[in-house]
């Protein structure tokens, strides 16, 4: 027969309350739980006997007890009222209000419960971490010690539970005070699969409770050629709930010692941080390499290097948002040297920005500095200030005659210290003569000068304000034929004082002097000084009109779309081609994506102008079981007036496009989709006399849940009005499989067939589970194609779920 009792309590909780894991665990834990004043406690049992001349109350037999939130259960229950201690034992399992239960053999504590004694403890987390120990006191009531403690927060193994879990960390001797909200462990060692790997004689970590507490973070390890062995120490400091700094030392064996802090900011609708870092280089010749002539390099000619940077974003309502990202240093490849933590990347672009969301419009207004971080520090001083840039766009839809009326604004205004050139060769043959690209005709043998240049940017300022109004609408006839008009008007002013030296070409000249028997001699030659100062207006007005004609040929299994467009495009010529800065609009590539769009230019310093058809045919299939194909071929007509993309800019943008002449190349793409996962498809753009191939992309790409692989195919012929005299050709393949239960092997391959080299090869091997994550990646990247530098790099990194994650890299040299 049960009994039950109800027991008068006071203020005072049941409970050890010495549950939770240690180092970042999830969990809530109070320091000081208390019960409901006035709370009853409810226990039941199979026998209670009450000793009257001990005052010693015992309660045997599957006991329970319920008390406000507390829950425990046991097999016997003795409580002493002289002593004020209560006792439990046989299976005590102990479930708290913060979700932690307590597993013990046995349990005594005071009826305050602010000391007791816990034996044979294993406790389990809400967040799946546990801990365990041979014994536990607790003292001062928020002071714990644990005898023989284990932590883990790996779950463990269902069909052997007892082997040691994947990771455990083992202690002498753990103290947990509540009160300083830290954990000491005192001669700790870490497992692996049971066998350890690593002793610490002590460390600490926060309070579960505790989301940020001051104290060291992990170490990490640093190895380059440049820099030598390093070891970064970092200690961060929370200051209050809403800030913290974070400080960090690295030594390198051959530079010397980097000093690093961070200070961030949280408030109510934003945040901000403000980064610093510096170091007195001790060998500068570590950079220095005679087979690549990198002498004067920012690396190599600077001894005190530092940078600061901070980054802001605040959401000032609900659709405008204010922000910024800046970086200062000392050169221009501080930051990608050291690594430093924010502002490494090769590309960094430096901006105070406001935007704004409407439901029908946009806005953005920003200043930018492009940090452009490379050892060749002309590559720094031709990127633009750009302050401002505006941009604003509000579609209204129903409104002129029921169509769709969009407004755009564009404001840019920019300054370069330095201009950037590049010489262009119109033969097959190239040469490098130091830092100069020199010419070579096919015939003698004889360097002459190129006739053409491109300017990617000019030394000096330019403004330019742009407004584009346009309306547009579409009506289906009852034939099915869909027409949609489109007209629109643009204006621009602008005022341009920018100007260029040219470039250096180098050619051989016949010596006179007959005692060298007809040697020759290199002169170099001064070649393309441009100066432009120019300010005005322009504008152009369009007309547009597409006819589509979707044929729909249904069948048992299959629909098919066939659908014939044709686009016509009415304008005026494109006015001060050549004499104005192209900034914004030097890239081009024709295909079938952009051939129904009224401007093809990709920005707003060129305007596509003259009368111009375009023309081409859709086919879209989809069939019942899931496969699907689309296809589109076409060609663009220039019919009458001034062909934009014929014409020489300083940027030579449309030559060799493909829309250069008055019949375009032909464009053409083919997508496959299948219901397994797999898609094919290929884009091309052939000669519009010969057929002959000048552009062609494939791409091929499948996902499962084991497997993903992509492989993409670039080839493009030769362009030599760009600087590129020769075909190029690449195949980039990447993919991943999970070749066992948590095991993840990847890896990607870059390769240059033209000049048959690997320019990049990737791959790594990764492990994660519930409580534990290793990545291992191998990667060597070669600079053809890209900004990026050569590198190789072999990188670990462990987490451990709530204790810490470990990187180190190692620079393998370029």
């Amino acid at each position: 027969m049960r009994l039950n009792t109800y027991l008068l309590a006071g203020t005072a909780a049941f409970g050890l309350g010495v549950g939770g894991a240690p180092v970042h665990a999830q969990s809530s834990l109070p320091t000081d739980i208390a019960a409901p004043e006035g709370a009853q406690m409810f226990l039941e049992a199979d026998t209670v006997t009450y000793d009257s001349d001990r005052s010693v109350v015992t309660a045997s037999g599957g006991v329970q007890i319920d008390y406000g939130s507390y829950k425990l259960v046991a097999r016997q229950v003795v409580y002493d009222q002289r002593t004020r201690r209560l006792l439990a034992s046989g299976d005590v399992e102990l479930q708290q209000p913060d979700g932690n239960k307590v597993y013990a053999d046995t349990l005594d504590i005071t009826d305050d419960f602010r000391d007791g004694f816990v034996k044979a403890l294993r406790i389990e987390a809400p967040d799946n971490t546990r801990f365990a120990a041979r014994e536990a006191v607790r003292r001062d009531g928020s002071v714990t010690t644990f005898q023989q403690g284990v932590y883990t927060a790996c779950e463990p193994c269902q069909a052997h539970p007892e082997r040691a879990p994947l990771w455990q960390v083992k202690a002498r001797k753990i103290v947990w005070d509540q009160t300083e909200k830290e954990i000491r462990y005192y001669g700790a060692r870490f497992e692996f699969f049971g066998a350890p790997i690593a002793y610490l004689p002590y460390f600490q970590s926060p309070d579960p409770t505790v989301k940020r507490k001051s104290g060291f973070l992990t170490p990490a390890f640093r190895s380059s050629e440049e820099l030598g062995y390093g070891l970064r120490v970092p200690y961060f400091i929370a200051l209050s709930d809403d800030k913290d700094v974070t400080v960090a030392g690295t030594y390198y064996t051959k530079q010397g010692f980097l000093a690093e802090a961070e200070y961030r900011q949280a408030v109510s609708n934003g945040f901000f941080t403000l980064q610093t870092a510096g170091i007195i280089q001790q060998d500068p010749d570590a950079f220095a390499d005679d087979n690549t002539n990198t002498y004067n390099t920012p690396d190599f000619d600077n001894t005190n290097r530092g940078m600061i940077g901070t980054t802001g974003q605040f959401a000032l309502t609900d659709r405008w948002t204010f922000g910024w990202d800046v970086l200062l240093q000392s050169d221009e490849n501080f930051s990608a040297t050291y690594d430093i933590a924010n502002f490494d990347s090769t590309l960094h672009t430096s901006e105070i920005y406001l935007t704004g969301l409407g439901d029908q419009s946009y806005f953005d207004l920003r200043g930018q500095k492009f940090d452009f971080q490379s050892i060749d520090p002309d590559q720094s001083d031709t990127q633009p200030l750009v302050a401002p840039s505006l941009d604003y766009e509000r579609i209204e839809q129903e409104t002129v005659l029921g169509g769709e009326v969009k407004l755009d604004l564009n404001v840019a205004s920019l300054y370069r210290d330095e201009d950037s050139v590049t010489p262009i060769c119109n033969t097959s043959s190239i040469i490098l003569d130091g830092r100069f690209k020199t010419c070579r005709t096919p015939t003698d043998g004889y360097l002459y000068r190129p006739d053409l240049a491109r300017y990617n940017g000019l030394e000096g300022d330019y403004t330019r304000a742009s407004t584009n109004a346009q309306w547009s609408d579409h009506y289906t006839l009852t034939s099915g034929l869909v027409l949609a008009p489109t007209l629109g008007l643009r204006g621009d002013l602008y005022t341009a004082d920018m100007s260029s030296d040219g470039f250096t070409n180098f050619v051989f000249e016949q010596t006179a002097d007959v005692n060298r028997d007809g040697a020759v001699r290199t002169v170099g030659v001064n070649q393309g000084a441009f100066d432009l100062e120019e300010s005005g207006a322009r504008g152009m007005a369009t007309a547009a009109i597409e006819a589509r004609y979707p044929y729909l040929i249904e069948t048992a299994n299959a629909s098919h779309v066939i659908e014939p467009i044709g686009q016509l495009v009415v304008r005026p010529d494109e006015t001060q081609i050549g004499f104005l800065p192209n900034e914004d609009a030097q890239s081009l590539v024709f295909n079938t994506g952009n051939l129904f769009q009224l401007d093809k230019f990709s920005g707003y310093d060129r305007i596509e102008g003259g009368t111009r058809a375009n023309v081409g045919l859709r086919y879209a299939g989809t069939l019942d079981s899931g496969y699907t194909i689309d296809a589109v071929v076409g060609q663009s007509y220039h019919l009458a007036g001034i062909n934009s993309f014929a014409q020489t800019d300083l940027a030579l943008v449309g030559y060799d496009s493909g829309l250069e002449t008055d019949r375009s190349d032909y464009v053409t793409s083919l997508a496959f989709g299948t219901p397994i996962g797999l898609e094919v498809g290929a884009q091309g753009r052939f000669d519009e006399i010969d057929y002959a191939l000048r552009r062609s992309d494939v791409y091929g790409s499948y996902a499962s849940g084991l497997l993903g692989a992509q492989v993409t195919y670039t080839e493009i012929a030769a362009q030599p009005t760009y600087g590129s005299i020769s075909d190029r050709s690449q195949v980039t393949a990447s993919g991943s499989l999970k070749f066992a239960e948590n095991w993840t092997a990847s890896g990607a391959l870059g390769y240059d067939i033209e000049n048959s080299a690997v320019v990049e090869k990737t791959f790594g091997i990764q492990y994660a589970d519930e409580c534990f994550s290793l990545l291992v990646s191998y990667s060597d990247t070669i600079d053809r194609y890209t900004q990026e530098s050569n590198s190789t790099t072999l990188m670990f990194q462990v987490g451990l779920r709530t204790i810490s994650d470990f990187s180190q890299s190692y620079d393998l040299g370029k």
